[in-house]
């Protein structure tokens, strides 16, 4: 529980938002099925079942985390379209401007379906190329940017999912070094690929 919590507030703070740690670790022993903690929770046990996840899963994931963001600090009230599904409007990413918004079920579905591809036959892989895979679908999912708000956290708490299903110990995207050593990253696949070996080699011998 101490590691989801921590997921979690440095998820939250790298896009500026400030969880309570004693209210996380609360929801988390309470196991509540809301928020970024039910976002977290459904996928751990999706994990654990080793169950594929779908586009309606993404979506859920997304709506959760951002629906109670407005009772965080520094955490914007969402209007109702934004939450739970794909976005409507154009969005950019650190200047970069995201698919336009018809082309992002295509994008997703593709997305999903080449993750579900992946998982079956990732049992034959090393830890080191799973790293890698997981990372590139972590990086193809913000450059599509499928929403209108709480991308960056969905994406983190997908890539916790994938890494729990894969066996291998998940890492905590740090808020502290996010301009030095994480956003930097979405500008080349392969540099986010030394990020996530990186990561996962960090908190490992920690």
């Amino acid at each position: 529980m101490k590691f989801l919590a921590n997921f979690i507030i440095e998820s939250d703070a790298i896009e500026g938002i400030r969880a309570d740690p004693l209210l996380v670790k609360t929801q988390l022993e309470k196991r509540i099925d809301k928020g970024h903690v039910g976002a977290l929770l459904l996928l751990e046990t999706l994990a654990q079942n080793k169950e594929t996840i779908n586009e309606n899963v993404v979506c859920r994931v997304q709506g959760l985390i951002t629906a109670e963001q407005h009772t965080k600090q520094g955490g914007p009230k969402l209007r109702s379209e934004y939450i739970g599904q794909y976005r409507l409007v154009g969005v950019g990413i650190g200047g970069r401007i995201a698919p336009r918004p018809e082309f992002v079920p295509d994008l997703m579905r593709s997305w999903v379906t080449s993750l579900i591809a992946w998982q079956k036959i990732n049992p034959n892989n090393s830890t080191t190329e799973s790293l890698r895979s997981i990372a590139k679908f972590h990086y193809e999912y913000e450059r599509i940017h499928p929403f209108a708000d709480g991308n960056g956290r969905s994406g983190r708490a997908l890539v916790y999912y994938i890494l729990r299903y894969c066996g291998i110990r998940p890492f905590v995207f740090s808020s502290r070094d996010k301009h030095e050593t994480y956003y930097c990253c979405f500008d080349e696949p392969e540099a986010m690929c030394k990020y996530f070996e990186v990561k996962f080699k960090a908190d490992f011998a920690d």
